[in-house]
């Protein structure tokens, strides 16, 4: 019974071992839209401030890897136009590894305990003159890989998008900044990346569209160099078939793979489905706007 213990130990440990770092489901995009261009977002119009609603509430469910580490991750958000510049709004993110079964130090049962992980966070996009806008997230983050020793900190995104013309935006981005969570055993840095990335749309004709996003930057705590990119064919600015590539030289930082996806939106609510090769992930998202 021990040596099962200490074998599920081990392997929830792997992935902080073997990245060295901690927490690295942030570094999920949730949307299933994104996901499926690579999952290039620096420049994705969803982290401008709402225009044309009031109110955008979505949820999103992704199956990170379920041939690898197994990652459950759940996403609820919700954003709020304040005024026509500003909206704010707070996201919470879930991760779940699966029930283990625990037991004293003669091999007797003694419970159960289901190792997780939470990111919540206070979102804010602003747009403080013609074609400049900002946008930031500040995030409270637990990982409780072990039934004791919760690992606890705080982190923070910040990016800058710049309107090229209404088709196209460029942008750049940190994310994850913070200091290192402590598990008690070892501290282990944020998966911190710096970002710049290009997304936009071209109309062919009439009613077909082709969209576009690419995304490059750097992890500094794994030394690793990331790319993503990604296009798509867009019917009447409503249905789109979407595929892409993410890139990373360091495998321990984060995989390479190819995606795909379908996506619908419309004046009152997008849904979207993607598939990764990364170990086969499978992701869905959906948004009500009002």
């Amino acid at each position: 019974m021990m040596r099962r213990l200490v074998t599920i130990v081990i392997a929830l440990m792997s992935a902080l071992q073997v990245m060295a770092q901690a927490v690295p489901f942030v570094t999920i995009r949730m949307d299933a839209g994104q996901q499926a261009l690579g999952g290039a977002h620096v420049a994705d119009a969803s982290l401008l401030p709402i225009k044309e609603t009031l109110f955008e509430a979505g949820i999103g469910k992704t199956l990170w890897q379920t041939d690898g580490i197994g990652y459950n991750l759940t996403n609820i958000e919700a954003r709020v136009r304040i005024v026509e510049s500003l909206t704010i709004g707070l996201e919470y993110t879930s991760n779940n590894m699966g029930e283990m079964n625990l037991y004293s130090d003669n091999g007797q049962p003694k419970g159960t305990f289901q190792p997780g992980e939470m990111c919540a966070g206070l979102i804010l996009s602003y747009n403080p003159l013609g074609r400049l806008n900002i946008h930031a997230e500040g995030k409270m983050i637990r990982s409780s890989l072990t039934e004791a020793n919760p690992a606890k900190g705080f982190a923070a995104d910040v990016g800058v998008i710049y309107m090229i013309s209404d088709s196209f935006r460029a942008g750049i981005a940190a994310e994850n900044i913070g200091a290192a969570l402590d598990y008690g055993y070892g501290a282990y840095p944020l998966p911190t990346t710096y970002k710049a990335g290009l997304s936009g749309a071209i109309s062919i004709s009439g009613k077909h569209g082709v969209l576009m996003a690419a995304d490059a930057g750097a992890m500094p705590s794994t030394g690793a160099f990331l790319a993503s990119v990604g296009a798509g064919y867009e019917y009447n600015k409503m249905i789109s078939a979407r595929f892409g590539a993410h890139i990373c030289t360091k495998e321990t930082a984060l995989p390479t793979y190819f995606s795909a996806g379908l996506f619908f939106q419309s004046a009152i609510f997008d849904i979207g489905a993607a598939w990764l090769s990364a170990a086969n992930t499978y992701s869905i998202s959906a948004r009500l706007k009002l």
